[in-house]
C-alpha cells in the first residue's frame, strides 16, 4: 500500500470503503460521465479497485498515482518555454499567464511568435537573464501534416515546448495529439468551462507530465497544480472543504 501515502490529503469526504464490485461500478459509471476513452477508464478501474479497504477517492487517487506525473514550470530557471497546441487551446492566455507568475518572483519576461523567438535562440544572442514565451500558430488537430510542421521547432537548446490542451477537446483527440507529438510537459486549460474531465484526465494519463490547470483567462487567473487526490475528488464529485 505504499501507493498510497503519496496521496494522504484528500478532501473531506463521507464515502466509505465499497466492495470491490461496487466500486468498479461507481468509477465506470464516472469514467462514463466524464467522457473518458473507454480502454483509458476501464484500465483506471482496474487498478483503483486493486487497493482493498480504502475510500473510493482514496482508491481512484492511489490509480491516478502510479500513472499521473505532476511537475511544474520552474519559473526561475526557465528561458525559453514554446507553447505548442490545436487553435483555440489558450495558448495565448497561457503566455500571458507565465508572464504575470514569472514577472511576480521578478524575472524579465518577453512574449514572442515562435519565428522570432526561435531565431534567437538558434543564434544564441537570447539574453540568459530574459524569459522568452513564445506561442506557436495553431493547428487543426486532424491535420497529420501538422505533427512534422511543429515537431521540430523545440529541439533548439534552452526551449522547452509545453503542449496547451483545453478541457473542452475531446479525450481522444488529446490522447492522439499528445502521443503524436510526444510532449513531455501540458497545460490544461479552460477546467472552469466543463464539468466533464475526460480531456483533462486523458491528458495526465498519456505519457506526459501535468505542469499546471487553468481555471480563468485573465493573466491574474493563477497557473494552478492538480494533485492525483485532488482530481480523484473532482470526478467523484467530492466537494472541498
Amino acid at each position: 500500500m505504499a501507493q498510497l501515502q503519496n496521496i494522504s490529503n484528500f478532501p473531506g469526504t463521507n464515502l466509505i470503503a465499497f466492495p470491490r464490485a461496487d466500486l468498479r461500478h461507481l468509477l465506470g459509471a464516472a469514467m462514463k460521465r466524464h467522457r473518458l476513452p473507454e480502454e483509458l477508464g476501464q484500465a483506471l478501474v482496474r487498478e483503483a479497485a486493486s487497493f482493498a479497504d480504502v475510500r473510493a477517492d482514496m482508491a481512484l487517487g492511489a490509480a491516478l498515482a502510479r500513472r499521473m506525473a505532476v511537475a511544474p514550470i520552474d519559473f526561475e530557471k526557465a528561458r525559453g518555454i514554446l507553447l505548442v497546441g490545436p487553435a483555440g487551446s489558450g495558448k495565448s492566455a497561457v503566455a500571458a499567464k507565465i508572464q504575470h507568475a514569472a514577472a511576480l518572483i521578478g524575472r524579465k519576461v518577453e512574449l514572442a511568435r515562435a519565428d522570432g523567438g526561435l531565431a534567437l535562440f538558434r543564434t544564441r544572442t537570447n539574453p540568459p537573464e530574459l524569459l522568452t514565451v513564445m506561442e506557436a500558430d495553431g493547428f487543426n488537430p486532424l491535420n497529420s501534416r501538422a505533427v512534422s510542421a511543429f515537431s521540430a521547432l523545440g529541439d533548439i537548446g534552452g526551449v522547452e515546448t509545453i503542449g496547451v490542451i483545453s478541457a473542452l477537446q475531446d479525450a481522444e483527440d488529446v490522447t492522439d495529439i499528445i502521443t503524436a507529438f510526444r510532449f513531455r510537459r501540458v497545460i490544461v486549460t479552460n477546467l472552469d468551462r466543463t464539468r466533464r474531465l475526460g480531456a483533462a484526465l486523458a491528458a495526465c494519463l498519456s505519457g506526459a507530465r501535468l505542469a499546471h490547470v487553468t481555471y480563468g483567462p485573465r493573466p491574474e487567473d493563477a497557473l494552478e497544480m492538480l494533485e492525483p487526490g485532488a482530481l480523484a475528488a473532482q470526478i467523484l464529485e467530492i466537494p472541498a472543504h
